[in-house]
């Protein structure tokens, strides 16, 4: 049985069209499933949260999102039972850094008719957030600075609604982006990793990535893997702004780490503060500002149904 959990407004609307064009697909490969609906923020949460807090032994619940990026980490972080819970995804979101990191394809019939096998086909890491009492986990990333603030402004921007309908909603993570860049924000940044510190004074952003892809494409961390059980992190430093519009497109190739003021780093815990608070993001969903936190590898792993 798979529980299919729909997030229909999800790139303005794509999660409806997605499931839409892809239900036939379920109902060729002779699935058994229960549709149910997000209707409203938190829903998804719930939902998973409900289908996980109480498995019969020898048993395991499968959940697939038709959703994007945020959808799949309000999943993650409503598993009761990583154990007995295995998730899959049909991507329909804007960004889908991590479809682009975890498909081996696009491909909308061979994805669903790996998930109707209803089996784990791999496991992987999810990252944790810690910060104060505020605790989160992250498939893709979390990060401090430049990436986040673009995530806070690019949420709210009037025009992200019309470019997810002409399919350009990675455009607007670009837009905002530039203007950031001429506004030249920088701070203080100390980071202790797995023991070892470090100090960075001008510090544009630090992101820590438990896969390779974020903000619609971009390769901060081109190695970054979530089966190594390992941190990725990477740090832009002493980079004026005329440098960093030519070195800022190379990070969609991964290319942008060969350049001085680019420092990518490998722990399973890191621990950073800042000297003034900066926005910070989990899976580019933003909340508040921080000066101090902890990122680390969640000691359970996450049970993939593709």
């Amino acid at each position: 049985m798979l529980h299919i959990i729909i997030n229909p407004e999800t790139a303005s609307g794509n999660g409806g069209r997605t499931w839409k064009r892809i239900r036939p697909l379920f109902e060729k490969y002779g699935c058994r499933y229960k549709l149910h609906i997000s209707e409203k923020p938190g829903d998804i949460g719930s939902l998973c949260h409900a289908l996980t807090s109480i498995i019969p032994p020898r048993e395991v619940v499968n959940i697939v999102i038709v959703g994007g990026d945020g959808s799949m980490n309000e999943a993650v972080n409503s598993i009761e039972d990583f154990r007995h819970t295995r998730l899959g995804l049909i991507p329909a979101g804007s960004g889908n850094d991590l479809a682009k990191a975890i498909l081996p394809s696009f491909d909308e019939e061979l994805l669903v008719s790996t998930i109707a096998k209803e089996r784990t086909v791999r496991s992987v890491d999810v990252g944790l957030m810690e910060c104060g009492d505020h605790r989160q986990l992250f498939n893709i990333s979390s990060g401090l600075g430049f990436d986040a603030r673009i995530c806070e402004e690019a949420n709210h921007a009037p025009m992200k609604k019309a470019l997810n309908h002409l399919g350009l909603g990675k455009l607007i993570y670009i837009l905002v982006a530039v203007r950031l860049i001429l506004m030249n924000h920088r701070f203080r940044c100390g980071i202790k990793l797995d023991g070892q510190k470090k100090t960075y004074r001008k510090c544009l952003f630090a992101v820590c990535m438990n896969t390779a892809y974020e903000g619609g494409g971009f390769k901060f961390c081109p190695q970054a893997s979530d089966r190594d059980s390992v941190l990725d992190l990477c740090i832009a430093d002493s980079i004026d702004p005329l440098r960093f519009f030519l070195l800022f497109p190379k990070a969609y190739s991964g290319k942008h780490v060969l350049h001085r003021g680019i420092h990518i780093l490998r722990g399973k815990k890191i621990h950073i503060k800042t000297g003034i608070p900066v926005w910070l993001h989990t899976d580019g969903e933003v909340s508040f500002k921080t000066t101090d936190v902890t990122f680390s590898v969640y000691p359970e792993k996450l049970n993939l149904l593709m």
